[in-house]
């Protein structure tokens, strides 16, 4: 699939859409970073209302289209920073497990607050076989303090 055909996928509206409007049912706008303590059904249901329409409750997401969180090695990363980076600032042409996915994966840093972007990467990095340590509030505001240029 090239460039152009993923940015003229029939789904690609759709699930953009289907994302922001499950970020925004959650909770609107981003909230302050609190006291972090994950949950795993916050994570799940963060997940599912946010990031399954691209990347599918199975985590495997769409071939040539978007790429799978299951056993992805930056979501597996002992440093989660370009993970976290990623989920706030968005992303476009990544390479996961050899293949270019030229879909653009949009910001939620605006939509979730710094607790919720900790409980969805915590569900990513413990879901489908993935065993990467748990990430802390703190440390998705320490991500998002150095800006969408850095950190990747």
């Amino acid at each position: 699939m090239t460039n152009r055909q993923a940015l003229n996928h029939p789904l690609r509206g759709a699930v953009l859409l289907a994302a922001l409007a499950g970020a925004l049912a959650y909770g609107g706008a981003a909230r302050a970073a609190g006291s972090y303590a994950y949950d795993a059904a916050k994570g799940k249901q963060l997940f599912t209302s946010t990031c399954a329409a691209c990347h599918q409750v199975s985590g495997e997401g769409i071939p040539s289209a978007f790429p799978p969180l299951k056993g992805n090695a930056v979501v597996n990363s002992a440093d989660p920073t370009a993970h976290l980076h990623t989920i706030l600032f968005g992303a476009h042409g990544l390479v996961v497990g050899g293949v270019k996915y030229a879909s653009t994966m949009p910001p939620f840093g605006t939509l979730l607050s710094d607790d919720d972007v900790a409980k969805v990467a915590n569900y990513e990095r413990t879901s489908w076989g993935n065993k990467a340590k748990q990430v802390t509030a703190a440390e998705v505001t320490a991500v998002r303090a150095k800006g969408p240029g850095a950190g990747k």
